[in-house]
């Protein structure tokens, strides 16, 4: 049994760097469009969102991105076994930071471990059981959080 190995180092759709920013503007449209629509569960009695909360949001969503493309990228320029464990930790961290929703990590994680789970069944051929979990897992946890920012 042959297993192909190859870095990946092209700057395409399964870029980490695309994934995060992708996660990233999600979060923000999602946000967005819950306060817009007035879909989220804010009273309307309540303060309005100041310039230093917004600016708390893009500071969290800005760590996120940048611990998300540091671990991508080093897992993107490994072997298969560090991409499928990449993935399932960003995943995991996706679920685990489902509780804080308005901070936009699960949403950047999310994308992320997808991204690195499809590269590695790119790379490999298939999915192991840990690219797979991570690729559903990951995917929950963005849908969720997204779902949960829009609706509050």
């Amino acid at each position: 049994m042959s297993t192909a190995t190859t870095t990946s180092n092209r700057f395409d759709v399964l870029n980490p760097v695309i994934a995060a920013a992708t996660g990233a503007v999600t979060f923000g449209l999602t946000m967005i469009a819950g306060d817009v629509f007035d879909l989220n569960t804010d009273s309307d009695t309540g303060p309005a969102t100041s310039v230093w909360e917004i600016a708390l949001y893009v500071g969290l969503v800005l760590a996120a991105s940048l611990i998300a493309i540091w671990l991508g990228l080093r897992a993107r320029a490994g072997s298969p076994r560090r991409l499928s464990s990449t993935a399932l930790g960003l995943a995991i961290a996706s679920a685990a930071t489902f509780v804080a929703f308005w901070s936009g990590w699960p949403q950047v994680f999310g994308a992320v471990a997808v991204v690195l789970a499809v590269e590695h069944r790119r790379r490999v051929g298939s999915f192991s059981a840990a690219t797979l979990t991570a690729l559903i897992l990951g995917a929950i946890a963005f849908i969720a959080a997204a779902v949960t920012c829009v609706l509050g």
